[in-house]
């Protein structure tokens, strides 16, 4: 090849390479403000559904601190019906198996979780993606007792959890996230 064909072949590619950069950050500019808006709907639809009876949430602006001391920790919410706080939704986001999964939390002014709804989570299909069953999230349910632990077989206590079988990461992982929230909860909230 000579020098001349090259540098007609290079331009060429840098030519592609630069439209085709273009094309995708123009997409991404034109689609962003519509991602974000809808995850912020995941994030009230999960809100609501740990804490169905709500009628609105207001934020808990977390400092510094508390962001540093409670690293899993993603959100909170005061829960409010007619002008009174019922309770929080808390979000974490402990490691499992695959990364990170994201848990909202609902708690109500007593202490007791009203329910858990996984919100994003990249475990194993069949296996650790079992958290997402009402089967195993029912069980944290009315669960006071904390700090909860993962049994692998028998009937739970008051303050176990059943482990999902074969999934027993995941299932820490999402029992860590409950203790969390329960922590915050007595720590910081519940004052």
């Amino acid at each position: 090849m000579r020098s001349k064909e090259i540098v007609r072949l290079g331009g060429i590619l840098c030519l592609i390479t630069f439209t085709v950069a273009m094309v995708l950050a123009l997409g991404n500019m034109a689609t962003a403000e519509r991602i974000e808006l809808l995850k912020i709907e995941a994030q009230n639809n999960a809100r609501q559904a740990v804490m169905p009876s709500v009628e609105y949430f207001e934020e808990v602006v977390l400092s510094e601190e508390d962001k540093n001391n409670y690293r899993a920790l993603s959100e909170v919410y005061v829960a409010m019906k007619a002008d009174n706080k019922i309770g929080y939704t808390i979000g974490v986001a402990p490691s499992g198996f695959n990364g990170p999964i994201e848990i909202m939390v609902g708690i109500d002014s007593q202490g007791v979780v009203t329910g858990i709804n996984i919100v994003r989570h990249q475990e194993t299909p069949g296996l650790g993606s079992k958290i997402v069953q009402d089967d195993f999230k029912d069980q944290y349910t009315q669960k006071a007792h904390t700090p909860l632990r993962i049994i692998k077989s028998g009937q739970p206590k008051d303050d176990e959890i059943l482990a999902i079988s074969g999934a027993t990461i995941s299932s820490e992982a999402v029992k860590d996230g409950v203790n969390l929230a329960a922590i915050v909860f007595k720590e910081l909230l519940a004052k």
